[in-house]
């Protein structure tokens, strides 16, 4: 979903061509500027995808799994007889983090090179979780530590975005069978998330920024899709 939008499917359809459509659909209308990278699970980790989210001017991570076989085995071969080439902590984690941006493409795939970026995170219970994300981010411009919060990044959506409609905005519950009907209930939901998180940042005055009207938050929102803005990769 991006910007309050939907890309339903049918029978014979799938979740995977459906990301495809609404990346091509939704990112010219609302512009590129209105997000800053894409981040998706490992299955959508195909050349297919990861061409159309790059016409999108957009970077995007994607998690590295088996189903990558070539590139995991090369990934493991190196990293793997490698010791960190950062260690730092993230609150009370220790995290360990490995980087190279020289991995060969697979066949289909039209990129130069590929990056990847390998966490290992230590929690203070003894847990250790292992991850790797394939990235077209440049390293000049991002360092490890930035692809890893920018990965992490992922369950903010899981959380604050398919969490909080399910069990505080009844998104399970739809009670009409009509497509168009469905298509409403999810449209309207969504907005309804929308409003009510703005109100929260708005009101309850989260961050640094003074507190603004409405038509003020408005016009930012306008003006922020209207102009460039880098990211912060420290």
């Amino acid at each position: 979903m991006i910007a309050n939008n939907v890309e339903p499917y049918g029978p014979g359809d799938s979740e995977y061509a459906a990301a495809q459509r609404l990346l091509r659909r939704a990112i010219p209308t609302i512009n590129v500027r209105f997000a800053d990278y894409i981040v998706v699970d490992a299955g959508l980790a195909t050349a297919t995808f990861l061409h159309a989210a790059s016409e999108t001017g957009l970077p995007v991570l994607a998690r590295l799994k088996d189903n990558l076989p070539e590139l995991c085995g090369s990934v493991e071969r190196r990293f793997g007889s490698e010791p960190p080439h950062r260690v730092l902590n993230d609150g009370k984690d220790r995290v360990e983090l490995w980087d190279a941006d020289d991995f060969a493409p697979w066949e289909t795939l039209k990129w130069p090179s590929v990056r990847v970026v390998r966490y290992r995170r230590r929690q203070p219970d003894g847990t250790i979780s292992q991850g790797d994300w394939l990235t077209n981010l440049p390293s000049a411009k991002f360092q490890s530590l930035s692809v890893f919060r920018m990965g992490r990044s992922r369950w903010e959506i899981e959380n604050e975005g398919f969490n909080d409609c399910k069990s505080r905005q009844g998104l399970e519950h739809i009670c009409h069978h009509h497509s168009n009907s469905l298509l409403l209930c999810w449209l309207l939901t969504l907005l309804a998330l929308v409003m009510g998180r703005l109100y929260r940042i708005r009101h309850l005055h989260r961050g640094t920024h003074p507190v603004r009207t409405a038509a003020e938050l408005v016009r930012l929102l306008w003006l922020s899709l209207g102009r460039s803005a880098a990211l912060n990769s420290s």
